[in-house]
């Protein structure tokens, strides 16, 4: 095979982009027209057993947790969190403005609307990238900048928003055999619920002798680092970036979020996790730059 030929490719379809891996799927940006937002899913791990899930595990009720999806519960006394019948309340997909293919990593980066009452309330923009490590876990970034063209708009004290994450149901804590598990080493919703981490895993089963997990990791360079924690024995976890307190948007006053989701085989290996949390928090941002060439948008990584 050429050296060169891209491990990591990011194709478009017509309401998805799929993020493949030697040529296998591990991860899926979900845009199609008409739905209540964007989301990832599904997110494949190191067997190839899917390793996040749409909703709960019981029929009724949560049906916004779209596996891995932004949302957050009052964005300027609009809920953006629950999705209800009847209401002018949305994210929406505005475009995709860039694609990468790579030897080591590929992304997108896209434009959306947070829509309430006919007018756009704010904007964010999301690079999301996929890189395989030499052991085949995979680090997923999700860097962000929310922003506004009039203000200001308050983002209020909430537990719910911005980045939530639903496992498989066999590796929740209530339904499956899991474990949420933080960076000092306490497990369990109880211990973790409200506190303030670098990081939390949830890991578990998902197939007979087959244990994974999702290492969510929180930049430094983030507003209130180390995050408050939202996680759920039912499956699912957050970090609850207004969980504390409320924060302003202002025209020309940007809010910039990075986290990363760190995909595992094996047990939640603490120091091995907190190894790569350190790895993210020196890393570089996605940026979005001009190819002096063609004049395209081109997604790449900054200077760390």
């Amino acid at each position: 095979m050429n050296a060169d030929f891209p491990r990591v490719q990011v194709l478009p379809g017509l309401d998805r982009a799929s993020f493949r891996v030697d040529g296998a799927e591990r991860l899926a940006y979900e845009f199609g027209s008409g739905g209540p937002r964007p989301f990832l899913y599904p997110l494949i791990g190191p067997s190839g057993r899917e390793l996040t899930r749409l909703g709960h595990p019981e029929p009724v009720g949560h049906e916004h947790h779209h596996a891995i999806w932004f949302g957050h519960q009052n964005v300027h006394g609009v809920n953006f969190w629950e999705e209800r019948p009847g209401r002018d309340v949305s994210v929406r997909h505005k475009r995709v403005v860039a694609y990468r293919d790579g030897l080591d990593w590929g992304g997108l980066a896209a434009e959306w609307d947070w829509w309430a009452d006919g007018r756009s309330l704010m904007k964010q923009g999301l690079r999301v990238a996929l890189a395989v490590e030499e052991d085949g876990s995979l680090a997923i970034d999700l860097s962000s900048r929310f922003e506004v063209e009039k203000g200001p708009v308050d983002l209020g004290k909430t537990n719910f928003g911005f980045l939530g994450v639903r496992v498989a149901k066999t590796m929740s804590e209530r339904f499956g055999g899991g474990r949420l598990t933080a960076d000092d080493g306490a497990t369990g919703e109880g211990a973790i619920f409200g506190k303030r981490y670098r990081w939390v895993d949830y890991t578990g089963p998902t197939a007979p002798g087959v244990v994974e997990g999702i290492a969510y990791f929180d930049h430094p360079s983030n507003p209130g680092h180390p995050a408050h924690w939202h996680v759920r024995a039912d499956g699912w976890f957050e970090a609850a970036f207004n969980l504390a307190e409320a924060w302003g948007l202002a025209a020309g006053h940007p809010l910039d979020l990075r986290y990363r989701l760190w995909v595992h085989g094996g047990k939640a290996d603490g120091a091995r996790i907190d190894a790569s949390w350190r790895e993210f928090a020196r890393s570089a941002d996605l940026e979005l730059a001009k190819d002096a060439e063609t004049r395209l948008s081109t997604l790449r990584r900054g200077k760390a």
